[in-house]
């Protein structure tokens, strides 16, 4: 991951806020502040046994862990899922017909993620790549594409080039830091790997599926639970509750609720970043706060999280929150009692 996505989302704010970019409620920003209920496919995507859906296990076993991250940045990602956008044209391999925001723009100048519907007849189908060129109202494009994959299903792989998984999973989204409903899904994290990430079993460990290229030259973390796939989470001692920022307080208790997969390097130490969609930039003004640099400072590495064992604990255990309801057409919900 290049270092110019650090300095470019401060380019990113500045546009978002030149351009009055709306912030009505669409299909694609989090609005409902009820009690737990059915779920929007289009706000919160994927299975209920998705990595991203998933809470954390009570069997899950924390190490503690140093991220040597002294600054924060929001890791920007342009997601556009409304079927009632616009359709266009992407240009890219695969391509297609795809639906896209029309306030929705990128210049193609740093490696960021995108995801897009697809215009076809399940309307759930998305597309993801990197890194996106897009004039408002235009077509998009770009020079890496990964397989279309529905949004109903497992949710895993997808664009971010240093471990291969999801660029809509696990992105905060927009209005889940202005809305008052708890973040009910795991976040993404990006590491200074320099410092960070181990070169044990190849950089990276599941759910990833890949470390970056040349990993061998560039990780130098000695903690060898740590790599791309690594679950951190805030261990259940940690007293959230005395957070009184906001902000910090919400992400506290989502990575002590469903923690964080790492994704990504930063590019250089001792930057670190979380993963949030263009919509929402403005949301997270205070993402460098020194009360979310010491939230960061206390997370830990889920050393027992594997494909057998998702979040800490085999399928059925005892979990930190309830398990996802249902989509809004009854399928894709946690059994009884999960």
């Amino acid at each position: 991951m290049i270092r110019a996505r650090r300095r470019a989302w401060l380019v990113v704010v500045v546009l978002l806020l030149a351009a009055g970019c709306s912030t009505t409620p669409s299909r694609g920003a989090v609005t409902d502040t009820g009690p737990e209920g059915p779920r929007d496919v289009y706000l919160r995507p994927f299975a209920w046994n998705s990595i991203w859906n998933l809470p954390l296990s009570t069997a899950a076993q924390y190490a503690p862990f140093d991220a040597q991250i002294d600054e924060l940045y929001p890791d920007i990602e342009n997601i556009s899922v409304d079927p009632d956008a616009p359709v266009r044209e992407l240009d890219a391999d695969p391509g297609g017909s795809v639906h896209v925001d029309p306030a929705l723009r990128a210049d193609g100048s740093y490696n960021n993620c995108s995801t897009l519907l697809l215009d076809t007849p399940d309307r759930t189908t998305v597309i993801q790549g990197q890194p996106m060129r897009l004039s408002r109202g235009g077509d998009p494009s770009w020079e890496h594409g990964w397989p279309p994959m529905s949004l109903t299903g497992r949710g895993i792989e997808g664009c971010h080039g240093g471990s291969g998984l999801s660029g809509i999973g696990g992105t905060l989204r927009q209005g889940e830091l202005s809305g008052t409903r708890p973040i009910r899904h795991a976040l993404k994290m990006s590491l200074p790997c320099q410092t960070s990430c181990s070169t044990a079993d190849g950089g990276y460990r599941w759910p990833a599926v890949k470390s970056d290229s040349g990993y061998e030259r560039t990780y130098g973390g000695d903690d060898e639970n740590v790599g791309m796939g690594t679950l951190l989470a805030l261990p259940p001692d940690v007293d959230v509750s005395r957070i009184t920022d906001p902000h910090a307080h919400r992400i506290a208790v989502a990575l002590q609720t469903y923690g964080a997969y790492v994704v990504d390097s930063t590019g250089g130490p001792p930057a670190g970043s979380f993963d949030v969609q263009s919509t929402a930039v403005r949301e997270f003004p205070d993402i460098d706060s020194g009360a979310m640099r010491r939230v960061v400072a206390q997370l830990a590495a889920v050393t027992n999280s594997t494909r057998e064992t998702p979040g800490g604990g085999e399928l059925g255990t005892p979990r930190r929150a309830p398990c996802a309801p249902a989509f809004t057409d009854g399928t894709g919900g946690a059994p009884p009692g999960c």
